[in-house]
């Protein structure tokens, strides 16, 4: 029984070292591809920084558009009826519950006005 249990432990060790191995692999494979990206990214600015450094603008100026002559139509006031919403009913209200009193519970320790002192 001893021995089975030593054996099972041994390999959950195991798989913990192969987990291990696993998300170092993984991690460091996020890692290559962020850096990656942040070295193309860099590029790009670098890129930007040149033009503006030589005096070219990295914006690009769009051509004034003339816009068109819109024609106004005049139209008709449209005469609407109100909507009459029913009136709403008014709800019972719930009959008022009067408080009992609540029953004393035991009293604890020593009653007042008690002369038996020790």
């Amino acid at each position: 029984m001893n021995s089975d249990r030593v054996d099972e432990i041994a390999a959950l060790r195991e798989q913990k070292k192969l987990d291990r191995q696993a998300e170092v692999e993984a991690r460091e494979a996020k890692e290559a591809e962020e850096a990656k990206s942040h070295k193309a990214n860099m590029e790009r600015i670098a890129k930007k920084m040149a033009k503006i450094a030589a005096g070219k603008s990295t914006v690009v100026e769009e051509a004034p558009v003339e816009e068109p002559v819109v024609e106004e139509v005049i139209e008709e006031p449209v005469v609407e009826k109100p909507v009459v919403k029913p009136k709403p009913v008014p709800k019972k209200k719930a009959a008022v519950k009067k408080p009992t009193a609540k029953a004393k519970g035991k009293s604890r320790g020593r009653p007042k006005g008690s002369t038996n002192k020790k």
